[in-house]
């Protein structure tokens, strides 16, 4: 064989050497990259599932306020219907203790029932935002 040959050869070895080794280093960081992001998912996995448990929480809670008042009112009514008119009634200057109450608690009832409303639709759009989170979020491997 000639020289020419044998260093033509060598260099064609070194370039491969180079070029295997250019390869591992890439794949090492695809690893990484890939490690990385399995890591990130599970996080965020686990952080949606905290998420969700939250809201069913604040779902359940806000259920249970929402009956407390319901009861509340249901005793003031009763208390209110028990009673008698305010003393001096069918006069022109007096006035209708229930009747008042029963305005009061309408609206009462009325602003409570709208937020309540808001903060389902809330919690709904969140619960419907997380899972489809969830379903973006890769499997583990």
């Amino acid at each position: 064989m000639d020289v020419r040959a044998e260093i033509l050869d060598l260099k064609l070895r070194v370039e491969d050497l180079e070029t295997t080794a250019e390869r591992g280093t890439e794949l090492d960081r695809q690893d990484d990259l890939l490690r990385e992001i399995i890591d990130r998912s599970r996080k965020l996995q686990a952080e949606i599932a905290f998420l969700k448990a939250e809201l069913g929480r604040a779902r359940t809670e806000i259920g249970e306020e929402f009956a407390a008042v319901g009861t509340e009112i249901a005793g003031v009514r009763r208390e209110v219907t028990g009673r008698p008119v305010a003393a001096g009634a069918g006069t022109g200057g007096e006035i209708d203790v229930r009747a008042e109450i029963a305005v009061e608690f309408g609206a009462i009832r009325s602003e409570i029932e709208h937020e309540f409303n808001f903060l389902r639709s809330e919690v709904t759009d969140l619960g419907i935002k997380l899972d489809r989170l969830l379903q973006r979020t890769p499997a583990e491997p």
